[in-house]
């Protein structure tokens, strides 16, 4: 068995404590457990989150090991890459690889914990949403997609927020394994489909594609093509679940 880790430069000083996690990750406090598991741990006053990723199986062991980079691995990159870029993300900790006979056994990303609250809870769970924080919301991902950053899994549950101490927000993103970035702003049709991933064709999704389109300077023509865009989006993602659950229905017989 063998352990490779990649560590912020930040927590060098740690390293015998970050490689000896996956030893120890039993002990740690659950804060989540489901296809992928989180634990929390407190190192010498400094709150850790661990997320170990789903165990692959064989054949994805060796794509993984050979011929793609690993989740938790883009976890760590993406993370500093957006930090470098001036955003915000839970600050990256480590990243590490245990290996048994030559293949990827198991993955961990680890972070500093954040109390930050998702935007799901204020802008899409509630009846009547939050104006001041959809705008901020939406000021947030049209300085992400200007800034050269496409988060790929752009859920509601994805983004977190909290008080500046101004009467304002910040906003941080989780989730950071699927990720691209662009050496300019991203491309106006990536920046439609992007936005289809916040939520239903609702009130609050037509509020937020116009508060961001006030803030990229688009047109009442580009309003209604990414309302077109939201519509084809949502009309294949409802033919794809009908779809699967047919299939698993048919399966069963």
């Amino acid at each position: 068995m063998s352990v490779i880790t990649t560590i912020n430069p930040k927590y060098e000083s740690e390293r015998t404590l970050i490689e000896s996690l996956p030893e120890h990750f039993g002990e740690g406090e659950v804060v989540y457990a489901g296809r992928n598991e989180i634990r929390r741990f407190v190192w010498k006053g400094t709150v850790v989150v661990a997320k170990r990723f789903k165990r692959l199986g064989f054949i994805r062991k060796i794509v993984y090991t050979y011929f793609r980079t690993n989740k938790a691995l883009r976890s760590y990159s993406n993370a500093m890459e957006i930090i470098h870029r001036g955003m915000r993300t839970p600050e990256p900790v480590a990243y590490i690889n245990v290996k048994s006979h030559g293949l990827i056994k198991d993955l961990y990303y680890l972070s500093l914990e954040t109390k930050a609250k998702d935007i799901k809870s204020e802008l899409i769970d509630k009846k009547q949403y939050d104006e001041k924080l959809l705008n901020a919301y939406a000021k947030f991902v049209a300085e992400l997609h200007e800034r050269g950053i496409l988060h790929r899994d752009l859920n509601p549950t994805n983004v977190l927020y909290e008080s500046d101490g101004n009467g304002g927000y910040t906003f941080m993103l989780i989730d950071t394994n699927r990720m691209t970035f662009y050496g300019g702003p991203v491309p106006k049709a990536e920046c439609m489909e992007n936005l289809t991933l916040f939520w239903w064709l609702t009130p609050v999704y037509r509020a937020v594609l116009n508060s961001y389109a006030a803030e990229r300077g688009w047109t009442k023509a580009d309003i209604d093509e990414a309302i077109h865009v939201k519509e084809v989006h949502d009309a294949r993602w409802i033919r794809r679940k009908k779809f699967t659950a047919h299939f698993k229905r048919h399966s069963k017989q």
